[in-house]
C-alpha cells in the first residue's frame, strides 16, 4: 500500500515539474524547446513536410505538430492564430469566457478551460497552446492537464516563457 501511495504521489509531482525539453525534426531542419514535465512518448511522426509529437505523463498531455497551414489563406501568424481561434469554438464543452491570446517572443499563446468527460463525468481541463509560424509552416504545441492544480495551472501558463524554434 505504501508502494502505491508513493508511486501516486511521484505521478501527480511529476505533472506539475517542469523542465527543458527538446523536440527535434531532423527531416525539417527544426527544433522546439520549452519547458515542461517529462513525457512518455506515445506517438511520434516526422517527415521533410510534417511532424507530430504526442506525449503524457499522469493528466498532462503534450502535442505539437508543425505542418502546413490548415485554413485557406496567408501563412503567417496572424493567420495561424485567426484560424486557430476560429476552431477552438468547436471545442466540446468549451468555456468561451476563459480563452485568452496572449502574444509571446515569435508566436502566441492560446489558453482555455473545457470540460472532459472521465468515467462517466465531466471534469476540468486546461490547455494551452503555443501558435508559431515560419517558412510556410504553422506549428502548435499542445499541453493540458485533467483536474489541474494550482501548480499545473501556472506551469500551463508560464509554458510560453521559455518557448523558442529555431529552423
Amino acid at each position: 500500500m505504501k508502494k502505491a501511495i508513493a508511486a501516486l504521489a511521484l505521478l501527480v509531482c511529476a505533472a506539475g515539474h517542469a523542465e527543458p525539453t527538446v523536440l527535434r525534426m531532423p527531416e525539417l531542419g527544426w527544433e522546439v524547446r520549452f519547458d515542461a514535465p517529462a513525457t512518455r512518448k506515445i506517438a511520434e511522426e516526422s517527415s521533410a513536410q510534417a511532424y507530430h509529437y504526442a506525449g503524457n505523463a499522469d493528466r498532462f498531455n503534450l502535442s505539437l505538430f508543425i505542418e502546413a497551414p490548415g485554413c485557406p489563406g496567408g501563412v503567417a501568424l496572424e493567420d495561424h492564430v485567426t484560424c486557430f481561434t476560429r476552431r477552438i469554438g468547436g471545442v466540446p464543452n468549451l468555456v468561451k469566457e476563459s480563452v485568452q491570446v496572449e502574444r509571446i517572443a515569435r508566436g502566441a499563446q492560446v489558453t482555455y478551460v473545457s470540460y472532459a468527460p472521465v468515467d462517466g463525468k465531466l471534469v476540468k481541463m486546461m490547455h494551452t497552446h503555443l501558435l508559431f509560424a515560419d517558412k510556410g509552416k504553422w506549428g502548435d504545441l499542445h499541453a493540458s492537464v485533467i483536474r489541474p492544480t494550482t501548480d499545473e495551472i501556472a506551469m500551463l501558463l508560464g509554458l510560453g516563457d521559455d518557448f523558442q524554434f529555431s529552423d
